[in-house]
C-alpha cells in the first residue's frame, strides 16, 4: 500500500510539474510539448536544390525581385540590450548597425508535414523595413577565427534577449569568434521603439512579423560580405572562408526549426545550425499562423545542427528525446539543467535597457546554479569543428524514462542518464524543476524566473558526509567524473579546470556545500 501511495504522490507531482510547464513555456511564447562604411547587397535569387525539385511541398519560392539591404550608422543615443560595459577588458568593442531594405512575407507553400519538408511561396511584393543588429567581435583583427554566430534575438522577456551570447560567452571570447545579434521579428522593432523612441525612430516592419524570416536571410548575407573585413587582410580566402552559424536560444530555436525547414534548403545563408533550450515546436510564418508541434527536422538540413536541451525542455518535450542523432544532427541532453537558471537571470539582468531594468526575482527555494552552460561551450566549438573539418561531435546518451514516459530519477531526486555534469554523479543537492515560486514581489517576470530558474536542493549534511567520508574522497570522485567527460569530448579542457577549481572549494565535513 506504501508503495502504491508513494507512486500516486510521484505521479501527481509529476502531473502538476507538467502544468506548470506547460503554464510557463506558454509565457515565453512556445507552448508546451561604427567600424566602416556603410554596406549594402542585393539578395540573390533563390535557387533550391535539386532534391527539393520533386515533392511540390519541398521546393523553394519564386524568387521576387531581389530587394536591397543596407547597414547604416547609428547617429545618437545608447544602443539597447548593450553589453558594452561588460566587454571593457576582454579585448571585445561592440558595435550597433542600423538594418534597412526590403523584405519578403512568405505563407506555407502546400500542406506542411511531419517530415520537415516545408515549402513557403511570396505572400505579396517585397514590403520596406528596418531594424537593427548588433556585433561584437575582437578588436584585434588577429584574433577573430574567422567564426561568426548570427543570432535571432529572442524577444520573449519583452525586450531583446541574446541568450545564445550569455551560454557561450566564456567561449566566444577566448576563442575569437565575432557575434551578431539580428532583430528579426516585428516585436523587436516594438520592443527598441519603446525603449529608446529617439534612436530607433526609423524603425519598422509589418506587424504580423511576416518579414522576419527574409529580414534574418538578408542580415546573415550583410554579415557574410562584411566579416572579412574583421580579420587581418588575406585571413578570409577560398580555402579559409568566413563561416556563419545561426544561434537560437529558446523561442528563437523555435524560429530555426522553421527556418532550417522552410528556408534553408534554397537560402543556404548558413553553414550550421546552433539550438540552445528550445522546445520541438516550430515557429509560424506570420502572427496568424498556429506553431507546428513535434516537428522532424528535414532528413537533409543542407547544414549541420547542433541542438542542446536542458531538462526543463526534455522533461515536458518527449518528443525531444526521440530525435535522431544523424550525420547531420546531434542533441544533446542535460539532466538537473534549468531554462534560465542563476546565471542566466544574473546576466539578463546585466544588460542595458536604455536606463530600464528588472529586479532579481525573490523566490522561495534557491535558484538552479548547475554550470550547464559548460556543456554548450563543448557544443559550440564541436559544431566548429564539424562544419570546418567535417568531423561530427561525439553522440550523447539520452535521459532516461520511466513506462509512463516521465523522466526517471535516482534515490537523490535528480534524473538519470542525459549528459551529466560530475554534480549530478557527485551529487550535493537535488536539483528541482518547475516547482520554484516567486516569495514576493510577485510578477510576471518573477513567476517566470522562478519557474524557469528551477531550484537546488541541499542534501542532508547528513546524507553528504555519508556519500564522502572525507574532502578528498569528494574531490577525487568529481575529478573522476569530470575526467570521464574531458575524455569523451563533452567537456573543453579550460571548463575541466575550472570544474576541479571548483570541487577544491567543497569541504562536506564542515558544511560547505554551496556552489
Amino acid at each position: 500500500m506504501r508503495r502504491a501511495s508513494a507512486l500516486l504522490n510521484r505521479l501527481a507531482g509529476r502531473t502538476r510539474g507538467a502544468a506548470h510547464a506547460a503554464l510557463l513555456l506558454s509565457l515565453i511564447g512556445v507552448g508546451c510539448a561604427q567600424a566602416g562604411p556603410p554596406v549594402s547587397t542585393t539578395t540573390p535569387a533563390a535557387t533550391a536544390p535539386e532534391w527539393a525539385s520533386a515533392p511540390a511541398r519541398a521546393s523553394a519560392p519564386a524568387a521576387p525581385p531581389a530587394p536591397l539591404a543596407s547597414l547604416l550608422p547609428f547617429t545618437q543615443g545608447q544602443a539597447s540590450s548593450s553589453r558594452q560595459s561588460q566587454l571593457a577588458a576582454t579585448g571585445y568593442s561592440e558595435e550597433e548597425w542600423r538594418l534597412r531594405g526590403q523584405a519578403q512575407s512568405y505563407v506555407a507553400d502546400g500542406e506542411w508535414h511531419d517530415d520537415g519538408l516545408w515549402g513557403v511561396k511570396a505572400a505579396h511584393p517585397p514590403q520596406p523595413y528596418e531594424t537593427r543588429i548588433l556585433v561584437r567581435r575582437p578588436k584585434d583583427p588577429a584574433r577573430f577565427n574567422g567564426i561568426v554566430l548570427v543570432e535571432w534575438m529572442n524577444t520573449a522577456l519583452s525586450f531583446d534577449l541574446d541568450g545564445g551570447w550569455l551560454l557561450n560567452r566564456d567561449e566566444i571570447l577566448r576563442q575569437g569568434y565575432a557575434w551578431v545579434g539580428v532583430s528579426a521579428e516585428a516585436q523587436s522593432v516594438s520592443f527598441l521603439k519603446g525603449l529608446n523612441p529617439t534612436r530607433y525612430a526609423q524603425a519598422r516592419a509589418e506587424d504580423n512579423n511576416g518579414q522576419s524570416f527574409d529580414i534574418y536571410t538578408q542580415a546573415a548575407r550583410l554579415i557574410r560580405q562584411t566579416a572579412p573585413q574583421w580579420g587581418l587582410a588575406g585571413q578570409a580566402d577560398a580555402k579559409h572562408p568566413v563561416r556563419l552559424l545561426a544561434l537560437g536560444y529558446s523561442q528563437s530555436g523555435s524560429y530555426l526549426i522553421t527556418y532550417l525547414n522552410a528556408f534553408q534548403p534554397w537560402t543556404h545563408a548558413f553553414d550550421g545550425f546552433y539550438l540552445m533550450s528550445t522546445a520541438a515546436v516550430g515557429m509560424p510564418l506570420t502572427t496568424a499562423g498556429s506553431r507546428y508541434f513535434s516537428p522532424q527536422y528535414r532528413a537533409t538540413p543542407q547544414a549541420p545542427v547542433m541542438q542542446v536541451s536542458t531538462e526543463m525542455e526534455v522533461m515536458v518535450g518527449w518528443q525531444l528525446s526521440r530525435t535522431p542523432d544523424t550525420n547531420a544532427l546531434r542533441h544533446w541532453e542535460i539532466p538537473g539543467a534549468s531554462h534560465l537558471d542563476k546565471y542566466m537571470q544574473q546576466e539578463t539582468l546585466a544588460v542595458d535597457l536604455s536606463g530600464k531594468a528588472l529586479q532579481m526575482p525573490h523566490c522561495r527555494k534557491p535558484t538552479n546554479t548547475l554550470p550547464a552552460r559548460l556543456f554548450n561551450h563543448a557544443a559550440l566549438r564541436a559544431l566548429r569543428t564539424w562544419v570546418t573539418e567535417g568531423k561530427a561531435p561525439p553522440i550523447a546518451p539520452r535521459m532516461q524514462r520511466t513506462r509512463l514516459g516521465f523522466v526517471q530519477d535516482d534515490e537523490y531526486g535528480n534524473a538519470l542518464g542525459g549528459l551529466r555534469l560530475p554534480d549530478l554523479d557527485v551529487p550535493l543537492a537535488q536539483h528541482g524543476m518547475y516547482s520554484n515560486f516567486p516569495s514576493s514581489q510577485w510578477s510576471m517576470w518573477s513567476f517566470y524566473a522562478c519557474m524557469a530558474g528551477g531550484s537546488r536542493n541541499p542534501l542532508p549534511i547528513e546524507v553528504v558526509r555519508k556519500l564522502y567520508p572525507t574532502d578528498q574522497a569528494y574531490f577525487d570522485a568529481y575529478k573522476k567524473a569530470a575526467d570521464k567527460l574531458l575524455s569523451q569530448g563533452f567537456l573543453l579542457p579550460e571548463d575541466h579546470a575550472s570544474l576541479l577549481a571548483y570541487a577544491r572549494t567543497i569541504k562536506p565535513n564542515d558544511g560547505s556545500l554551496a556552489h
